[in-house]
């Protein structure tokens, strides 16, 4: 094994300087966090509200900020990627963007229509509705925190398999001794 694979994230850094070295991803990346950032700064203290309310942020609890910040940096570099691996045309990583899709999706569990829709879809009647949905998005809502970290883990894969792509695709990674 090289000193270059004995290292930790060396797929990460790789891609990361590669497609950060054009400026137009660094911009693109930086716009996309602020944005997803400020997002979910105002999305999850609405949750419960049921709509997206901007004087809820003042509800913002700290574990909320936290998430807010390493989500949309995350989601932002899972996209910047993307994008950069698509314009090299690397192999796709199918399971990378169905990975982000469902981290984006947990958040949305808890006080949202969509597990009352789900239970609808099912023929379940409305006496049904009424008492399963409020047991399940209750159980959702008590466990938030380790969905948010659910959450990251799969930005975190996402990030790692996308990385390994862009490395791997046209030898790129020969020339910084990741062969």
């Amino acid at each position: 094994m090289t000193a270059s694979r004995s290292s930790h994230l060396h797929y990460e850094r790789f891609a990361v300087g590669a497609a950060f070295a054009g400026r137009a991803y660094l911009l693109f990346f930086l716009a996309l966090s602020a944005s997803v950032s400020a997002l979910y700064m105002f999305l999850l203290p609405s949750l419960p509200l049921g709509a997206l309310v901007p004087y809820a942020i003042q509800f913002l609890t700290p574990v909320q900020a936290s998430f807010a910040l390493v989500f949309g940096v995350l989601l932002s570099l899972v996209a910047t990627l993307n994008i950069y691996a698509f314009k090299m045309r690397t192999s796709s990583v199918k399971g990378v963007t169905a990975g982000s899709i469902i981290a984006s999706l947990v958040n949305g569990l808890c006080c949202t229509p969509l597990i009352p829709s789900l239970i609808a879809m099912t023929g379940a009647s409305t006496p049904v509705l009424y008492a399963i949905s409020p047991r399940l998005q209750a159980f959702f809502e008590f466990n938030s925190q380790y969905f948010y970290a659910l959450s990251v883990a799969l930005l975190l894969i996402s990030v790692h398999y996308l990385s390994r792509s862009i490395t791997a695709c046209c030898d790129v990674g020969k020339g910084a001794g990741l062969e």
